[in-house]
């Protein structure tokens, strides 16, 4: 087993290694900041390259918007983007929203086909982006485009250095929520009944499981990859599942808002492997749910709060504003809010997130990699395998 003995929230994340990422270029390169109060989310902006930073916003305006494809990007988050972004800069942010990692990459993989790309930018898990967009070369690169020194200034992020999740640089990660992969209704299970993963397994939740999806990229792939990587190995996690489905009566189910719902209703009283982002808007809405700390340890990992762009965006310059207001305080402050999970981010608060999000002292954790959303991928297969065989 392999575990990260880590005291302390900010301790955590300074042991994180996360490794570079990339944007594709633009014709203008966005200079230090902005030019005006108006436009400019970078304090103590410099002299030299204003002219160009003109530049770039002038093009982007011209181009007059972003399009962004999104899995778990709830309404409240693309709301409060939109509405910055159009007040600050005059573009419009254009979300296509898909339900799930599966069907953002069959649309884009479509798309490079037909040799008509739409989306400037991908908002998703780090597992869909590292198993599926790379290896089919679905990305471009990042760096080019981050030019603001609140953005560069590796101080300014978690572990002391920009967040790309993989070596090339291809993937940001905003989003440092800890990935607690048990969910439970406060009304029919009390606190403290739940300790561990095994405890799923006792006789009395039979027939009161729900499920994420293992099988797609999502929520519940990151689960048995956690529990295949970290706590046990593949083959273990692979049984432990065939249980949840043969012993247990555990319902798989694909939509991430519904599976958070069915608990909250009270209709299932634990669900495994919650998206993050529909437990947190159930959670400002006061649903009698709860997060187990288990005994095991914690993942601490972006959920779908990642973004990378394609090889060639259709408006690279209204991309490149996007992209360095984004991953400034204030961008970051705002996704952070409306998602309801911290950022990745130093200096944004974590208050109004509710503690399940935020490892707390004492705990194991887990930190991402490029190599464990590797095996993420591969733990896709092992799953098929379990619903497979248990259906015979």
């Amino acid at each position: 087993m392999k575990q990260i003995q880590v005291i302390g929230v900010i301790s955590i994340f300074l042991l994180t290694m996360f490794q570079p990422c990339t944007i594709p270029a633009a014709p203008v390169k966005p200079a230090t900041g902005p030019s005006s109060k108006a436009d400019g989310p970078v304090a103590g902006k410099q002299q030299a390259g204003q002219g160009e930073w003109e530049r770039t916003l002038q093009a982007a305006r011209t181009e007059g918007k972003v399009v962004m494809y999104t899995t778990s990007w709830g309404p409240q988050i693309r709301m409060a983007l939109t509405e910055a972004l159009k007040e600050k800069f005059g573009i419009t942010l254009e979300f296509m929203p898909f339900s799930r990692g599966a069907d953002l990459t069959a649309r884009v993989q479509q798309e490079k086909t037909a040799g008509a790309g739409v989306a400037d930018v991908f908002g998703a898990g780090g597992g869909t982006l590292i198993s599926i967009f790379k290896p089919q070369g679905l990305m471009g690169n990042l760096e080019p485009l981050l030019h603001f020194p609140e953005v560069t200034d590796a101080r300014s992020w978690r572990g002391g250095r920009m967040p790309y999740l993989d070596r090339d640089k291809q993937i940001i990660i905003m989003a440092a929520g800890a990935q607690r992969y048990i969910m439970h209704n406060t009304e029919l299970i009390p606190k403290g009944e739940i300790a561990t993963y095994r405890d799923v397994l006792k006789p009395q939740y039979k027939g009161k499981i729900t499920l994420n999806d293992p099988t797609v990229t999502g929520a519940g792939n990151a689960f048995m990859g956690h529990l295949g990587l970290h706590l046990w190995n593949a083959g273990e996690a692979k049984e432990y599942l065939k249980q949840l489905i043969k012993q247990q009566e555990a319902v798989i189910q694909r939509d991430n808002r519904l599976h958070v719902e069915a608990v909250a209703r009270g209709k299932f009283a634990i669900g495994l492997a919650p998206n993050e982002d529909n437990t947190a808007h159930f959670f400002k809405s006061g649903a009698p749910i709860a997060m187990v700390n288990p005994k095991e340890g914690v993942y601490v990992a972006p959920g779908a709060g990642c973004i990378a762009v394609p090889v060639k965006s259709p408006h690279p310059n209204a991309t490149a504003v996007f992209i360095n207001w984004l991953l400034t305080r204030e961008g970051q402050t705002i996704y952070s809010r409306s998602r309801g999970t911290p950022s990745m981010r130093l200096d944004v608060s974590t208050e109004g997130i509710h503690p399940a999000f935020i490892a707390q002292p004492g705990e194991k954790l887990f930190l991402p990699t490029e190599e464990s959303f590797e095996f993420w991928g591969r733990m896709l297969k092992v799953a098929q395998e379990a619903v497979q065989e248990t259906a015979r």
